[in-house]
């Protein structure tokens, strides 16, 4: 009863407001799934709006739209309630922001989509940085809001990046963490067929309180200072944080191009993983997220209009751990075993209201210990077009998973029973301190399918009404074999 008073109280609102703007939608959908598990795809890449927890209904209430312009400032704004009972029963705002332009660059506040670097997120299986898999998190940013023209380069270079600063919320082993973010590209080519682009994403979780270990962590400007630039704290701060880094930092290097071939638009894009300084020297180039997206013309005779195909690899990690003879030992008295996602002393890792914020792949424990699963071999397919008016998606992807290196930095995150190892740091009788042994190494294949439909059924002068059908199916030790159906009504106001 109380789910339908506040939908009711915010249709109301709308409807008062500007009941004939088109930014105005609501949606009503359920997941039926034939185990206790939502299928990957009903669930993945999806804002956090779905629970994993098999069936459940779910409705939405969306509005966006914009003041109009004030001199040179244009200001946008947008909310998306969503309601979902049942065992992970919510009602929340997904999104709730404002957005003001000017001068090419924009300041944006509250909950808003945000990926980055950018790939076809729709069809992709996820960026390596930011994906759109968990629940937006709630920031401030400040960046530029499109491609920016170099002065005298007659548009041949052009820049893009933002800075952000986030509140990662106390649903974590450490509560109240803060996110720092900064993402920036550079792309050369401007009116010729062929552009090249590179660029770094980095994010930083700092600051928190209630640590087990180390209680309240400071979030002076002078803590901020120090992860911005990536630096050591000072004896305030946490001793491991002391020596190397202060925060827990991770992010992505990008590389890529855009080509036209006549009206067919192609991009590829690789991009590796940034957990260390090794990592931002480019010492891992094994693992990565290579992808290659068509866009065909309109006239094409193909039964698609856009096509990815992704390959993923992360079983590297900057090698098997091992002594740090030679090295950085500032940081660490061995190398290897980056343990992507993790930390020990954010335990709860890259993850959001438990869900992880970079390539849903990357399996979370149910304990909010981190990530369970980071060591993978993935291929991925992804296609969407439309016939008449009835639009159309497909998403295959096929993984080898191998769980993650055991390491003695973060003893506890789980044993990787469900993958068969066993972990030792011993043998014939001989302890080795400076590296752990892996015995067993089997890896678990998972399957995970999806088919999605959305076909207008009513559309007059004044409404739209659209059915949406989607179907996703898994298959494996990883995630477990179910089928689940999604069928949901979409109303929007023309």
């Amino acid at each position: 009863m109380r789910i339908f008073v506040i939908a009711l109280f915010f249709i109301t609102i709308l409807q008062s407001t500007a009941f004939a703007q088109s930014g105005l939608s609501v949606e009503s959908t359920g997941i039926f799934s034939s185990s206790d598990h939502t299928p990957f795809w009903l669930q993945s890449n999806r804002h956090g709006m779905y629970a994993r927890n098999g069936s459940q209904l779910f409705s939405r209430f969306q509005y966006h739209s914009d003041f109009g312009d004030i001199g040179p400032i244009k200001i946008f704004y947008g909310a998306d309630l969503i309601a979902r009972p049942g065992k992970e029963s919510t009602i929340n705002f997904n999104r709730g922001y404002i957005n003001l332009k000017a001068y090419g660059l924009e300041f944006i506040a509250g909950r808003f989509h945000n990926t980055s670097p950018i790939h076809a997120e729709d069809l992709s299986m996820g960026s390596l940085g930011i994906s759109h898999n968990a629940s937006p998190i709630p920031q401030v940013r400040i960046g530029l809001s499109d491609w920016l023209s170099i002065p005298f380069t007659k548009d041949f270079m052009q820049i893009r990046g933002h800075l952000s600063h986030g509140w990662l919320g106390s649903s974590r082993y450490t509560q109240d963490l803060l996110l720092h973010e900064k993402v920036g590209h550079i792309k050369f080519g401007g009116d010729f067929p062929l552009n090249i682009y590179a660029g770094i994403a980095h994010y930083a979780k700092w600051g928190g309180n209630n640590h087990p270990e180390f209680g309240d962590i400071p979030t002076r400007f002078s803590d901020y200072r120090n992860v911005f630039f990536a630096r050591p704290g000072d004896e305030k701060t946490p001793g491991p944080m002391q020596n190397y880094v202060l925060g827990d930092h991770l992010g992505a290097w990008d590389f890529g191009f855009f080509l036209d071939i006549g009206d067919t638009n192609l991009s590829f894009y690789r991009q590796h993983p940034l957990e260390s300084r090794d990592n931002l020297k480019l010492k891992s180039l094994q693992d990565a997220l290579t992808g290659i997206s068509v866009t065909l013309p309109g006239h094409s005779r193909l039964p698609f209009r856009r096509f990815v195909y992704e390959f993923l690899y992360t079983k590297y990690q900057d090698g098997p751990r091992r002594s740090n003879e030679g090295g950085d030992l500032i940081r660490d008295l061995y190398r290897g075993n980056e343990n992507y996602y993790n930390h020990g002393v954010y335990r709860s890792g890259w993850v959001y209201h438990q869900q992880t914020i970079g390539n849903p792949l990357f399996t979370p424990s149910g304990s909010n210990l981190g990530v369970l699963n980071n060591r993978i071999v993935a291929h991925h397919v992804g296609l969407s077009g439309s016939f008449q008016a009835v639009e159309f998606s497909a998403k295959a992807t096929f993984s080898r998973n191998y769980g993650k290196y055991c390491d003695n930095r973060v003893p506890d995150l789980g044993d990787q029973e469900l993958f068969g190892y066993q972990c030792l740091n011993q043998q014939d009788g001989i302890t080795y301190l400076d590296r752990i042994i892996t015995e067993g190494g089997h890896s678990v294949n998972q399957w995970s399918l999806f088919a999605g439909l959305s076909v207008p059924i009513l559309t007059d002068t004044r409404h739209r009404v659209t059915l949406l059908i989607d179907s996703a199916y898994d298959n494996g030790a990883l995630l477990g074999n179910q089928f689940g159906l999604l069928i949901g009504v979409r109303w929007q106001p023309e």
